[in-house]
């Protein structure tokens, strides 16, 4: 970041000298707080804001005391000084506000943004900020634990003006909410990666019986302890693999490009990465029904079939594999030529052009070019398993990107 001129002067401070702010002392910033004890022991925590108020202690509040006092209370800041400052007043070393917001005008080194709070920041007092950019204290680094993203024009308008301040003239780096706060999708998406094996699917014959559906969980509790431990390891390890990597592609493109913003940065990274993800989908995740029906069937019947499932091509099946397909512009030619008493067999197309299961969409993409079809059957060993087609593709990317841009 010292190349930009705005973080010329920057410098990390030594453990022992790291100070931090936490607005809003709840799910996200008690526990941000209690890693921050874990991970960085030295490091003090300065300031905790919540509903009622806030706490601040130049040499650091009582993290650990404060976070039993959430979990058993939900509210600490009012709940602690009834608890531990009155009796002492000024004499104690911790000081209590009802102003929440005013945390904001303290100093330290990282601000933790925790409070469900769109505009904890803002130019126009009349946004109703938590603290205008001109009031706020100072700070080298914002971590926001708090989802700050709206797609709406006027919040993306007041977070530009925001950041074009406190970033860019005051030069405070801003790290966006979901590429740094997420840990939930990470662990979430182990129990679709690492699979309950078949034996551990609840048996169909218990499903709507209660009793039975505990007394076999409590049965199988030492399996899904073991397959639950992996899930954690393999979560832990990704978090730190992925949060790390969004935050070197975060800086790399803001020094990069010196007229970008940490949100536009943020965005870029995040589309760049539902890109890539869906790139790596096969023909078997992305693919739909396709309406099947026999050989010996008639033009009529298959005309029918395509009205009812809304839908311009019908794979031909001989013994449920597939012989051929049939599109709408078949039967057309077919109906206009008077043929419209043969079977299928007589119009398919039976040299057909299938995908794989294992396609990726790019595969995909390239055979619908290259033939110059609009779809094609997802086919594995002879079994039709659906199909991909142009407009599938069509709405599930360009759309979509569209929509982001």
């Amino acid at each position: 970041l010292r190349v930009l001129l705005q973080f010329a002067n920057l410098e990390i401070p030594e453990p022992k000298e790291l100070k931090i702010l936490i607005q809003g002392f709840g799910a996200v910033g008690a526990h941000a707080a209690h890693q921050l004890r874990e991970r960085i022991p030295d490091a003090k925590v300065i300031g905790v804001s919540d509903l009622e108020g806030y706490l601040f202690n130049e040499s650091g509040l009582p993290i650990d005391e404060l976070f039993e006092l959430w979990k058993g209370k939900q509210v600490v800041t009012n709940n602690y000084f009834k608890e531990k400052i009155i009796t002492e007043g000024y004499r104690h070393p911790s000081k209590f506000s009802t102003n929440r917001n005013n945390l904001l005008l303290e100093n330290a080194f990282c601000l933790i943004p925790a409070a469900p709070v769109f505009n904890y920041l803002g130019v126009r007092s009349a946004e109703s900020p938590s603290m205008t950019v001109d009031r706020m204290g100072k700070w080298s680094l914002i971590v926001e634990g708090a989802n700050t993203y709206s797609p709406d024009p006027n919040r993306k308008a007041a977070r530009t003006r925001m950041e074009q301040i406190v970033y860019r003239e005051k030069g405070v780096m801003i790290t966006n909410d979901y590429l740094v706060n997420s840990g939930g999708v990470i662990f979430a998406a182990q129990e679709h990666i690492i699979k309950s094996p078949e034996h551990l699917q609840i048996p169909e014959d218990l499903l709507g019986n209660r009793e039975g559906v505990e007394q076999w969980l409590k049965d199988h509790s030492k399996e899904f302890s073991s397959i639950s431990k992996q899930r954690l390891k393999a979560g832990d390890k990704y978090r730190e693999e992925v949060i790390r990597r969004n935050m070197i592609e975060h800086v790399n493109l803001l020094t990069s490009n010196p007229d970008m913003l940490p949100s536009t940065a943020a965005e870029s990274i995040s589309l760049q990465r539902l890109t890539a993800k869906e790139n790596e989908r096969t023909a078997k995740e992305i693919m739909i029904p396709i309406p099947t029906i026999d050989i010996e069937s008639s033009i009529q019947q298959s005309a029918e079939l395509m009205i009812e499932e809304n839908s311009g091509i019908v794979a031909v099946l001989s013994q449920n594999k597939l012989v051929g397909v049939v599109t709408d512009w078949d039967i057309t030619k077919a109906t206009a030529e008077g043929l419209s008493n043969i079977n299928l067999e007589q119009i398919m197309t039976k040299n057909v052009i299938i995908a794989s299961p294992d396609f990726s969409v790019l595969d995909i993409v390239r055979e619908l070019e290259q033939y110059r079809i609009s779809a094609m059957p997802v086919v594995k060993q002879g079994k039709v398993l659906g199909m991909v087609n142009s407009d599938l593709i069509t709405q599930r990317y360009i759309l979509e990107y569209l929509k982001n841009h």
